[in-house]
């Protein structure tokens, strides 16, 4: 016989008119965990009229990502910023979002990894030549410029140069702005088209990038043969097939998406894993023992991917402790049970990797640095869903794979050459925006091995 249908239990109040917004705007993180602490994995309140649900319950998010994910679609962080997003594999819904996600997947299988695998070995192998023995380097921008010129190489086979200068100082712009609508509670709720200093910043950096993306496309329409960035890729699709679907505008929104997801998260995974391993003198010495017994002095290659185990347990555990991606939320189009409750339609979900990654139920010690955790055995007795840095179910990230081979890559070969050192009297605090960012960035000094 099926269980009676629960009321949701009793969850933070919050102020008359603005309920929690305050606290989720000014401190999301402390506010989700002790949302969690106080009220248990299934907590309601409110965002000024709103209805919202925090989860914390491997079992309530499966639900949510995977079975009955065709009943619920991104949130308001995302529809609400179509200028920025437009309607890529980030924003997309449905049929759309199924055939992007198609003609996406062959740019992210094996033989495309294997490509990208060297321009990301070459670019690392760039910016290493850059840095001498004892110099300090803000970490957080070199990571950026980093994954930024990879970003760029493989998706549109341009180098990141004084000439487009003016784009890259566009798109850091239009990250900021989408940072600040994003993390205001009222300017999320209204259209960009509304013209306050903020959203009229955000438009005009976006145009800016749209110029030169809409440029690329039309100079490479008739040269994509033997390329194998994504652009290429996608205008060789619409000139060859004519139902395709795809238009310019779309294929803007699809590279433009991976773009910014593609160079920002992975730039903040290598940002926080050097900091860890600066902090972890011990954690360090055992990975350079691994990369000098499977390197032997040599430089990486993707080959060495498997090999390198303890270097990817390290990216996994700083992935857990600080998830670039600290929540997602969708928004539900009807009713429905998630568990025993009853989920009204237009209630807001957020799910957070912050939260869950941090959980005791799961995690010996969770705000410890313990790659050594990562054991084939842990991995295969941790619930689903309670490791998600990207995301989960048929809409999981379709560069995950791309993003840890760029990450173990580039460790490898900074780990190989240099040794870190905290610069000291830093005060490093989280700022918990669109992604996890260090509030300030932070300074390390470089040793030559």
């Amino acid at each position: 016989m099926k269980s009676a249908v629960k009321p949701l239990p009793k969850g933070p109040k919050g102020s008359f008119f603005f309920g929690c917004a305050d606290k989720l705007k000014n401190q999301p993180l402390e506010f989700l965990t002790d949302c969690r602490n106080q009220y248990g994995n299934i907590v309601p309140f409110k965002v000024g009229p709103f209805p919202v649900l925090f989860l914390n319950e491997p079992e309530f998010m499966h639900t949510v990502l995977v079975t009955q994910a065709h009943n619920f679609t991104k949130d308001a962080a995302i529809k609400n910023n179509r200028a920025f997003f437009g309607q890529g594999l980030l924003s997309s819904e449905g049929d759309l979002w199924k055939q992007e996600r198609r003609l996406a997947s062959p740019s992210f299988n094996h033989k495309s990894l294997e490509l990208y695998g060297q321009i990301m070995i070459e670019h690392t192998q760039k910016m290493l030549d850059r840095f001498v023995d004892g110099q300090t380097i803000e970490i957080q921008k070199e990571m950026m410029g980093l994954t930024l010129g990879i970003a760029a190489k493989t998706l549109f086979d341009s180098e990141i140069t004084k000439d487009n200068s003016e784009f890259v100082s566009a798109l850091i712009d239009a990250q900021k702005y989408l940072a600040d609508r994003m993390n205001n509670p009222l300017l999320l709720l209204l259209p960009e088209s509304v013209p306050f200093p903020t959203n009229i910043h955000l438009l005009e950096a976006i145009k800016k990038v749209d110029t030169v993306i809409f440029k690329l496309i039309d100079e490479r329409r008739n040269h994509t043969e033997g390329k194998h960035d994504l652009l290429s890729t996608f205008i060789a699709l619409k000139e060859n097939q004519e139902n395709s679907g795809l238009t310019d505008k779309l294929i803007r929104d699809e590279v433009f998406t991976l773009f910014f997801a593609g160079h920002e998260t992975t730039a903040l995974t290598l940002t926080w894993t050097l900091y860890l391993l600066a902090s972890h003198p011990d954690v360090a010495a055992n990975l350079v023992h691994e990369l000098n017994t499977v390197l032997r002095g040599r430089l990486p290659e993707v080959t060495d991917y498997s090999a390198l185990t303890y270097t990817e347990k390290i990216i996994k555990e700083s992935m857990r402790l600080r998830p670039p991606v600290w929540a997602i939320g969708r928004e539900n189009i009807q009713d429905c049970l998630i568990g025993e409750y009853e989920i009204k339609k237009g209630t807001a979900v957020i799910l957070s990797q912050w939260v869950m990654h941090h959980d005791k139920r799961f995690y010996d010690s969770p705000d410890s640095f313990k790659p050594e955790r990562w054991t084939p055995e842990f991995t295969h007795n941790l619930p689903k869903f309670a490791y998600f840095p990207f995301g989960g179910g048929p809409r999981t990230c379709i560069g995950n794979g791309f993003a840890m081979l760029e990450s173990v890559m580039a460790l490898s070969a900074i780990m190989q050459k240099f040794s870190l050192e905290l610069e000291p009297g830093q005060n490093v605090k989280l700022l918990p925006a669109v992604t996890l960012r260090p509030e300030k960035d932070l300074r390390l000094r470089l040793h030559k091995r």
